[in-house]
């Protein structure tokens, strides 16, 4: 891989690795110990990496530790998707939060679908923003805001969603409507 800044959204290599060590997150969130992330870095180290793409692995895999220290702390499940979400989203994982928040959507309908969706776009919101895909970004961030706005009260307090939606008015506001 060449020696570029990692973009999951510019480089197939790169969503690559984003892509496999958000699922040993969700792995190790299930089974409640880090190994399935270990084991996904140790595979992933084995080939030759760019600087930046070593440098992305090691923030992850220190967040990962921090996420899987705080569950055990506070007695977090696997099951206890809200929470879980807030703690991804505390340590700006912001595609895992997504990822994490994407378990069980298809199963859903009417507003607990709307609702799911709403949060699984204001963290791909924070993605998008974080590799400068801005356009995208307040697209998506006034998509989640057009029902987070209706169906606020819906949201279970652990997952924090006041900063959130001041964050999503902050981004619309600032880039204007799509």
């Amino acid at each position: 891989m060449a020696d570029v800044n990692f973009n999951p959204f510019e480089s197939r290599a790169c969503r690559d690795v984003r892509n496999h060590l958000g699922s040993a997150l969700l792995k190790a969130i299930a089974r409640q110990s880090p190994d399935a992330v270990t084991a996904m870095a140790a595979d992933i180290d084995t080939a030759p990496l760019s600087p930046s793409v070593t440098a992305y692995i090691r923030d992850r895999l220190s967040r990962y530790e921090a996420v899987m220290g705080m569950m055990k702390s506070k007695k977090y499940f696997s099951k206890d998707l809200y929470p879980i979400a807030g703690l991804l989203w505390d340590e700006g994982l912001f595609f895992e939060c997504h990822e994490w928040l994407e378990q069980g959507f298809a199963g859903l309908h009417g507003r607990d679908r709307d609702l799911r969706q709403a949060l699984i776009r204001t963290a791909g919101t924070f993605e998008l923003l974080a590799y400068g895909r801005t356009g995208p970004a307040v697209s998506t961030a006034a998509k989640a805001l057009a029902v987070l706005e209706i169906y606020q009260e819906q949201i279970p307090e652990a997952f924090h969603i006041q900063p959130k939606i001041k964050r999503l008015k902050a981004v619309v506001a600032a880039h204007g409507r799509p």
